[in-house]
């Protein structure tokens, strides 16, 4: 898998087609508050969609469609999916993070999975059978290797990481898959902050299988 410090084109267009849970549309929208380039590339995907409803054939509408939509309306809203704008960052935390996060991250009531690594869950974030999480790494400290049953998006909000594919810094995603197999270690200076959505289990190696897969909630 060729690893990008943005998502790949796949996650563009199901982003834009709707078809990413909600904690994936959570990631996406937080990167391109302050990712131009991923928003134009957002811009083409919704352009290209349009391009492609446009050109299909009209079909008939069942007998009760009109009903179902009525029903629709009446059952009120679908729940809405967080959208890619820009925003001002409130410090260092991507504007649409702020519902979740009311008191900043400094607040936050972390918990501790081993020495050194802490995360805090964020609930009400539909995600498959995965989550949605903030991690934060104590500066020089490595994750246990691990890797995926499905995919993982990782936003870095403050300090830096590097792992087997490279250095990702504050601003960077990385789309992940079941394919890849790796180990992050947090960079000197600051602790690391990441947001993480995955829509399965990671499976972690060794010995620390046993105790982190229950701490990690997934």
């Amino acid at each position: 898998m060729n690893i990008k410090h943005h998502p790949d084109d796949a996650t563009i267009l199901a982003y834009a087609a709707g078809a990413v849970t909600e904690g994936f549309s959570l990631v996406l929208a937080a990167h391109m508050e302050s990712c131009h380039h991923c928003r134009s590339r957002m811009a083409e995907a919704n352009a290209l969609g349009g391009e492609l409803l446009s050109e299909m054939q009209p079909a008939a509408m069942s007998a009760s469609g009109l009903e179902d939509v009525w029903s629709r309306i009446d059952s009120g809203p679908d729940k809405e999916f967080p959208v890619a704008t820009p925003h001002a960052p409130v410090d260092g935390v991507p504007g649409i993070l702020i519902p979740y996060l009311p008191d900043g991250i400094d607040s936050l009531h972390w918990r501790s999975l081993v020495p050194g690594i802490r995360q805090h869950v964020i609930n009400g974030v539909e995600s498959g059978r995965g989550s949605v999480r903030l991690l934060s790494i104590a500066p020089g400290t490595t994750i246990p290797h691990h890797t995926h049953l499905g995919g993982e998006l990782t936003l870095v909000i403050k300090g830096a990481y590097t792992d087997e594919m490279g250095c990702f810094q504050c601003g960077d995603l990385t789309d992940l898959d079941a394919s890849v197999s790796h180990q992050p270690v947090a960079e000197s200076g600051e602790p690391c902050i990441c947001l993480i959505a995955t829509d399965d289990r990671l499976l972690f190696s060794g010995v620390f299988s046993r105790m982190l897969q229950p701490l990690i909630g997934i």
